[in-house]
């Protein structure tokens, strides 16, 4: 696939994601239709809005807006550098939601909007976490502590509870509820937002959160090492797209129909027992088989990163993502003769005039921004020769920061709390079994905290959107139907979208550790077709 083709796949993705949220799930009929009838009419134009002044807090437009509804824009900063935008819709639904952001953000995102949340009538804000930049760049962190920390759980707090006194200012009314929904970054402000700032939100749903930031810099460096031992050679990785096309055909054809179909996609990867390594090259390297160096270099990506005495630092990847756009090719391999802007590497996240870093991948730009400007405060550290053996104990400061792995959640569930997990088995950014491994965490530390937690993993699923497997769930309607029933959610359907925009056949995902089990007669994209099994 040449780049101008690869290009304009990302885009049409982005693009159909932005459609569909509207045409799907932002034209629902509202949850208080009451409310609605009357919220337009009872509004004060925006310029005529009652906003208060608040301590630190500076606002820089507020305006009248009309796409994608009439709504008022709140623009502001928060202390020196935090900046927000609030919308307020003439038609309010009552409720509150902010939207995370992804990599290093660096603009105002709120990835809520992905789920039609101000056409269904949500206040909603998003933030750029207190640093202006490309979110693929991590040097704005060089030498600034206040950065970090807004980074790490500041800017997101602080945005919170801006926006809502600021929202109910405006509305002249109580919030009659507060929600949270972010993936990858925004899924471990998710995290953090549960763990240490618990009275902010009722429900929050976390998506393919990365919220072990100094693990995360172990796994990522390490796969650089792998991908690239001369970091002056970025124009292909060791491992290339026929090597991952071999990997990918050949554990498909062992396990494609565990699930009882034939479809590319692995219902659970853990139950595939196939051996990356019956693939050595016995002779001359050929395509049918790998090298040595690329069979080690496979063996970071599904094994996980190790210290030079072979201790575990992280989670490795499950088999899934090997070939697709937004897996393997974008994230851990890539190469700058394979593709030249990564600006769509993250569903509902853009880059905007910032100038992106010269990378040949994700995780390339990820792994030396947080070693560089995050652990080491070095703009000359480099992964040749490292070996991360004190890695733990050089990151452990800034760890209490940025990470977000505290398994207590007593505090948000004692007021009642709800939270939503969901990651794709093909996620190629944040491995799925760290996303088990927390949620098992979360159990271990108190059991009963499956009341109030539930996880979702997708079969097929790349990083927060895309991939084989049906990838579209509203998890905001999702989570305010848990908070607004008490009933937690047990299956959920996730769509496909056809190029019109529109579902095109669904699935059922179930909550974990449940697996959804096809009845061997039904259509195969028919959510109906499906069950929900025992554990695996």
């Amino acid at each position: 696939m040449n780049h101008e083709t690869k290009a304009i796949k990302t885009l049409l993705l982005l693009f159909i994601v932005s459609i569909f949220t509207a045409a799907f799930s932002g034209c629902s009929t509202p949850r208080h239709p009451e409310a609605l009838k009357t919220a337009q009419e009872a509004m004060p134009p925006c310029d005529g809005a009652p906003l208060p002044e608040l301590p630190d807090v500076t606002l820089t437009s507020v305006t009248d807006e009309t796409q994608p509804v009439p709504h008022c824009k709140v623009a502001g900063v928060i202390g020196p550098e935090i900046h927000f935008e609030l919308l307020l819709p003439a038609n309010w639904n009552g409720k509150f939601v902010m939207g995370g952001g992804g990599g290093f953000v660096g603009s105002v995102m709120n990835t809520s909007l992905m789920f039609g949340a101000l056409r269904a009538g949500y206040a909603t804000v998003g933030t750029d976490t207190g640093h202006q930049g490309h979110p693929l760049d991590g040097s704005w962190a060089y030498n600034n502590l206040e950065r970090l920390v807004n980074f790490g759980h500041q800017a997101v707090h602080r945005t919170a509870v801006t926006a809502k006194a600021l929202t109910k200012a405006y509305y002249q009314k109580e919030i009659d509820r507060s929600y949270f929904t972010g993936c990858s970054r925004g899924g471990g402000q998710a995290f953090m937002e549960a763990q240490r700032y618990p009275e902010d939100f009722d429900g929050i749903v976390s998506g393919a959160p990365a919220y072990n930031w100094t693990a995360l810099a172990a796994l990522t460096s390490q796969i650089n090492q792998a991908m690239y031992p001369d970091p002056d050679n970025l124009q292909e990785a060791v491992v290339g797209p026929k090597e991952q096309e071999l990997i990918e055909s050949s554990y498909l054809e062992m396990c494609d129909e565990l699930d009882g179909i034939k479809d590319g996609i692995v219902n659970d990867p853990r139950q595939c027992a196939f051996d990356v390594a019956t693939l050595l090259c016995k002779g001359e390297k050929t395509e049918k088989c790998l090298s040595a160096d690329q069979l080690a270099a496979v063996k970071v990506i599904y094994d996980g990163p190790k210290d030079s005495k072979g201790n575990p630092l992280f989670y490795g990847f499950p088999f899934g993502g090997e070939t697709a756009l937004g897996g393997w090719p974008r994230w851990l391999t890539g190469g700058l003769n394979y593709q030249e802007d990564l600006a769509g590497f993250q569903g509902g996240v853009a880059a905007g005039d910032f100038k992106q870093p010269l990378t040949p991948s994700a995780f390339y730009a990820f792994g030396n921004g947080i070693m560089k400007y995050f652990i080491y405060n070095d703009p000359d550290w480099s992964y040749v020769n490292y070996d991360y053996d004190t890695l733990t104990e050089d990151s452990k400061r800034i760890g209490e920061t940025l990470n977000s792995t505290s398994p207590d959640l007593s505090a948000f569930r004692k007021r009642g709390g709800k939270l939503i997990i969901y990651s794709g088995w093909s996620d190629a950014a944040v491995p799925a079994d760290a996303v088990i491994g927390y949620y098992e965490d979360v159990l271990t530390h108190d059991k009963t905290a499956a009341e109030d937690v539930r996880l979702f993993m997708m079969p097929g699923t790349e990083h927060c959107f895309g991939g084989p497997g049906p990838s579209w769930v509203n998890w905001l309607d999702e989570i305010d139907k848990w908070v607004e029933t008490g009933t937690a959610p047990d299956q959920v359907a996730a769509y496909w979208l056809d190029e019109n925009m529109q579902p095109e056949g669904s699935r059922l995902l179930c909550a974990y550790p449940q697996v959804a089990e096809y009845d061997t007669e039904g259509g195969t994209r028919d959510v109906s077709s499906f069950g929900c099994g025992g554990d695996k």
